[in-house]
């Protein structure tokens, strides 16, 4: 497997004490993979493995003026590490390590196969920042961008917030003294800013040019998606004027060709079948469809006004039933909010 991030460092199962977190025993090789966090102790070459997929949530902690990460996964134990830098002749805890530790652990287990657009550290604050919320300090954390949506995961622990790219109503880039920030509106009213941040002087900063980078390159994906989003809807009115046609000869429809016509996932098409069949009063012969002459005007008005045009072509995402984030259909365990699905 390819090593996406290696470092000398510490490693813990728990919650440690400050004497372990400095014992030699806790020292050793840190190594990341798509699939496993991996640990080997330099003293008793014992190696130990996290899959990724069992990790649930991710947080920067500081313990003994140690800055780590703390894991937690969903069998709701929890992993404590951070990486060292050698200084002269010993090794210390680096913080820029440290971050850049979190950074991979959140692309990796929240955002993994994603394409990523833009990220960094990020200030987060869940409405409209007026002076006020500027002193108080918004919500630090790191945030992603990919061609669906914006992620953002707090330092602390929880505390995860992803917002669709087609869910985007308005973008602005506004200043509030001397701040500037990203004020995103969404299709249901709600509204979130964002301040990307430097590290500056062991310190964050306000961004003012990863702040315009971010305006950019987020108008630019919600483009993109849109322009997609008119593209599929055509795609979708092609498809059903197909089936249109096919049911003007004849009341039988193989579900194989039927599904290749509006170019629909297996396994959402499976369900999706039983359910029309319940609702248009169709019959399931074998292999065939047999459609009821006097609902098929109801059926295509159902198509049109969208299962398919809401999403569900080629679908390879579902809702998790708990938190609503959207995951994968095979995934057992929701990887945001720990529950079986």
């Amino acid at each position: 497997m390819v090593i996406l991030y290696e470092s000398y460092g510490s490693f813990c199962t728990g919650i440690p004490s400050f004497r372990k977190l400095v014992s030699k025993k806790s020292k050793g090789n840190i190594s990341i993979t798509d699939t496993f966090l991996s640990f080997e102790s330099l003293v008793d070459k014992i190696r130990f493995q996290v899959k990724l997929s069992d990790i649930n949530d991710i947080a920067l902690k500081i313990r003994s003026n140690i800055k780590l990460i703390e894991l937690q996964t969903i069998h709701k134990t929890f992993y404590t590490l951070y990486p060292m830098i050698k200084k002269e002749k010993s090794y210390s805890p680096s913080r820029t390590m440290t971050l850049e530790l979190f950074r991979q652990f959140t692309r990796l287990v929240f955002n993994k196969d994603q394409t990523i657009l833009f990220d960094t550290f990020c200030g987060f604050y869940p409405g409209i920042i007026s002076s006020h919320d500027l002193k108080e300090m918004t919500i630090q954390g790191h945030i992603f961008l990919t061609e669906d949506y914006i992620f953002f995961k707090a330092f602390q622990p929880g505390n995860i917030q992803k917002i669709d790219v087609l869910d985007l109503k308005e973008i602005t880039m506004e200043i509030v003294e001397s701040a500037t920030h990203i004020k995103i509106e969404t299709l249901a009213g709600q509204t979130y800013s964002f301040i990307p941040l430097k590290r500056q002087w062991r310190k964050f900063r306000k961004d003012k040019l990863k702040t315009e980078k971010f305006y950019d390159v987020l108008n630019q994906a919600k483009m993109y998606k849109d322009s997609e989003r008119i593209r599929v809807i055509k795609d979708v009115k092609e498809q059903i004027k197909k089936i249109k046609t096919i049911l003007k000869v004849s009341n039988r429809l193989k579900l194989k060709m039927m599904r290749t016509t509006l170019n629909i996932d297996k396994k959402i098409f499976n369900n999706l079948i039983f359910e029309w069949a319940k609702k248009f009063n169709f019959t399931i012969d074998g292999d065939y469809l047999i459609i009821n002459k006097d609902t098929i005007s109801a059926f295509i008005n159902h198509l049109e006004s969208g299962d398919i045009e809401r999403g569900i072509v080629k679908e390879d995402k579902t809702e998790c039933s708990y938190c609503g984030n959207i995951i994968k259909p095979k995934a057992k365990v929701c990887p945001y909010c720990g529950n079986k699905n």
